[in-house]
């Protein structure tokens, strides 16, 4: 397992020797020097869950924990809205709000939710774009009626036609509010920009697609995406293994293999700069987003730590200690809210981007920097110490992700669907503390591009600071331009 030092104790034992003496002397450092090298570095390691399989194949983690007399059940399936064909893809995206909401073919809409209400269950459903969620929770003594629900929910949809039309309602409140918030605005434009019309870059349902909702067609798509072939099951709480084991059984009976219709997900083509896209909006803070493809996805490789540490020191991390945050924030004062983000996948490269808000009269000064503030990664590159803080911060914050049982069955489950190894906890922080300043510098590089980014700017253009033409060749669109 990997070492991490604590230095809670080293610094409780400065702040006294500094309270007890008004200035340091070459004595107090040597004491401090003593405590510090006094405390056996700390070792984390979080419990394993037990990993079983069903007679069909179905894979189950299991963590009992019996602290408390609750229980939590995760259905993970290895396909999401993506996976779809286009004709489906808005039926998907509202699929899980469908299957929560709409009742099972024996209980009404009505009686499902009070029976959550009256048992005080958690019963939670989610598409996303390459998986599909659903998952249970609340006192263990109620564990078969809670399974029991879920299941029949999951086998036996209704999706009652009143709930249908409720999400429909929602869909066309939410079409045309779409624009109103700048940073909403923001995030449709930089997917769709960067990935056309992949279906990563949708993110709202049309009203004309809405208008071709029906159970059949909602049936049909969540027995495509919530079926036994492509699950995983996570079991955390208050239970006993065999038990549930036999319970887990028992309800997978009968439950036939996925139907065909799903697809691999399509490639994705990102954009290429350099390129300004600007989408004229009467607002006093201009959303600003930079980027290109990451060039990287997540692996076990000196490449990937180093992106990870590299972002934290550009505007990743947390606090004012990034660079993004120095320059732009605190010496300039273009931006209130300015950070970086070098995306990774398993399956694909990710995007690399900063972005921002900034004042209308400071946006091309803004961006400039920015741009600027990305460069100064290769040309001034970070010291030993600089990568040190990065390293700790990102070991220490890391393991926060394992802090409870659920979350640390979920990161096993995640493993899986990502394709990751079981210890991949242990290379990642292996791999973030073997990282170098050197390799920092090598990484920015190779991979960051300051003179190729796609700059995306939703704001009003006539209260620049500049004509966004001096930072490039520019495209204007209007709202209406954001398909989805």
């Amino acid at each position: 397992m990997p070492t991490i030092t604590s230095r809670a104790a080293a610094a409780l034992g400065l702040a006294l020797v500094a309270a007890a003496a008004p200035a340091r002397t070459q004595g107090t450092r040597e004491r401090v020097g003593a405590l510090e090298a006094g405390f056996t570095p700390l070792r984390f390691a979080p419990p394993a869950p037990r990993t079983v399989r069903l007679s069909n194949g179905v894979q189950v983690f299991l963590l009992e924990n019996h602290t408390l007399p609750q229980l939590s059940v995760r259905l993970v399936g290895r396909q999401g809205v993506a996976n779809l064909p286009d004709s489906l893809w808005a039926v998907g995206w509202q699929a899980d709000n469908l299957m929560r909401t709409g009742g099972t073919t024996t209980l009404a809409p009505d009686s499902v939710d009070r029976l959550i209400d009256f048992y005080a269950l958690n019963v939670f459903f989610s598409t996303g774009n390459e998986t599909s969620t659903a998952t249970v929770g609340g006192l263990s003594r109620y564990r078969d009626i809670m399974l029991d629900l879920l299941f029949d929910m999951m086998r036996n949809p209704r999706d009652d036609t009143s709930r249908i039309r409720e999400s429909v309602g929602q869909i066309e409140e939410g079409w045309r509010r779409r624009n109103d918030q700048p940073g909403s605005v923001l995030g449709r434009a930089w997917s769709q920009v960067m990935m056309g019309d992949h279906p990563f870059a949708r993110s709202l349902v049309t009203p004309e697609e809405a208008a071709a909702f029906t159970p059949e067609r909602f049936r049909r798509v969540q027995g495509m995406l919530y079926c036994p072939d492509r699950f995983i099951v996570g079991v955390v709480g208050d239970f006993q293994e065999p038990a549930m084991l036999r319970k887990l059984e028992s309800l997978f009976r009968g439950w036939g293999r996925c139907p065909v219709g799903t697809r691999e997900v399509p490639p994705v083509r990102y954009a290429e700069g350099p390129r300004v896209v600007h989408f004229e909006k009467d607002i006093n803070q201009t959303n600003i987003r930079i980027g290109h493809t990451g060039g990287l996805r997540v692996s076990n490789t000196p490449d990937y730590f180093a992106a990870q540490v590299t972002d934290f020191l550009l505007g990743g991390g947390s606090g004012f200690s990034s660079r993004l945050i120095q320059r732009v924030r605190s010496d300039s004062g273009f931006a209130y809210n300015v950070f970086s983000n070098w995306g990774a996948e398993t399956r694909r490269e990710g995007v690399f981007f900063a972005g921002g808000e900034t004042r209308a009269e400071k946006t091309v000064a803004a961006l400039s920097l920015m741009r600027n503030t990305i460069a100064s990664m290769v040309a001034q590159p970070v010291t030993a110490e600089d990568v040190r803080l990065a390293q700790e911060n990102e070991v220490n914050s890391y393991v926060f992700q394992f802090e409870t049982p659920a979350q640390i069955v979920g990161q096993q489950m995640a493993y899986v669907v990502d394709g990751l190894p079981p210890n991949w906890f242990d290379l990642y922080l292996r791999g973030i503390q073997a990282v170098t300043a050197d390799q920092v510098t090598d990484v920015a590089r190779r991979f960051l591009h300051p003179d190729r980014m796609l700059m995306v700017v939703v704001g009003k253009a006539s209260s620049f600071d500049a004509p966004l033409s001096t930072l490039g060749a520019v495209t204007t669109m209007t709202l209406e331009e954001i398909r989805r």
